[in-house]
């Protein structure tokens, strides 16, 4: 069983890039389900093997007179308590591939004690790897890309890549908004760190010292540009998927159950 935890920040198209790889393992007939850890979510596009909002109620909470993020972080803590349902319903779908959708509050999910917890329960289940997903608007702007920006962007999946020491495929998504030239210079950095121009006096050399160390350890490791609305590097995707989970590309899984 490969899982695959689908995290980024709000906006970033997470749902989205989970419903078309979902349409596009069961269009290569694959089997594969989808779990929602969202509990602040009004409308999914895709029919969940697990949905948390059947056990958790986040409008409830706010009901109770918590605010927004104060509901959304009592949800988050309350998740741990249903893990042993989430596996349950998980093994019971028996697929080879589990898409996990997670909260668009990257922040209030990621660094929190008992998501980190949540999420190494589940992880028994199966070798899992996590898709962050990049929003291109945080560091794309009209004059061009803002790389100290974009920094900021690679640094905050690495963060997240360390806290739930998990490999990690860092996805450019929406790439269909972006000029040739813009997607151009994005891939020139992913593929060498050290050629991202950082000139300001101040904060250039110490921003310049985190990206050497980046690229020391060894780099971001799996980069990709995908689009969900126009279903763009979803095959990437896969393939990057297996490098990692099965150290192939082909779409042979190491499950029997897998229908090819």
């Amino acid at each position: 069983m490969y899982l695959v935890h689908v995290i980024g920040t709000a906006g970033s198209g997470k749902t989205s890039v989970v419903k078309v790889f979902l349409d596009w393992l069961e269009d290569h007939e694959m089997s594969a389900v989808a779990v929602n850890l969202d509990p602040a979510v009004e409308v999914l596009p895709y029919a969940p093997q697990f949905d948390i909002r059947d056990y958790v109620n986040y409008v409830s909470l706010l009901e109770e007179g918590l605010g927004p993020n104060g509901a959304f972080i009592k949800s988050v803590d309350l998740m741990i308590r249903y893990v042993d349902e989430i596996k349950r319903s998980i093994e019971e779908a028996a697929s080879n591939y589990v898409l996990i959708d997670t909260p668009g509050q990257l922040e209030l999910f990621a660094f929190r004690r008992t998501t980190y917890e949540l999420v190494k329960r589940i992880n028994e289940l199966g070798k899992s790897v996590m898709l962050y997903l990049i929003d291109p608007s945080l560091f794309v702007h009209e004059d061009g890309i803002d790389s100290f920006s974009f920094v900021s962007a690679i640094l905050l999946g690495t963060s997240v890549k360390i806290r739930f020491k998990m490999p990690v495929i860092f996805a450019i998504n929406k790439v269909d908004l972006l000029d040739d030239s813009i997607v151009e210079t994005i891939e020139s950095w992913l593929n060498d760190l050290s050629t991202i121009t950082l000139s300001d006096e101040v904060y250039g050399p110490l921003v310049r010292n985190l990206v050497n160390a980046i690229e020391e350890a060894g780099g971001l490791g799996e980069t990709i540009f995908i689009s969900a609305l126009a279903e763009i590097g979803i095959d990437d995707l896969y393939a990057a998927i297996q490098r990692i989970l099965s150290g192939g590309e082909d779409y042979a899984t190491e499950e029997p159950s897998a229908r090819l």
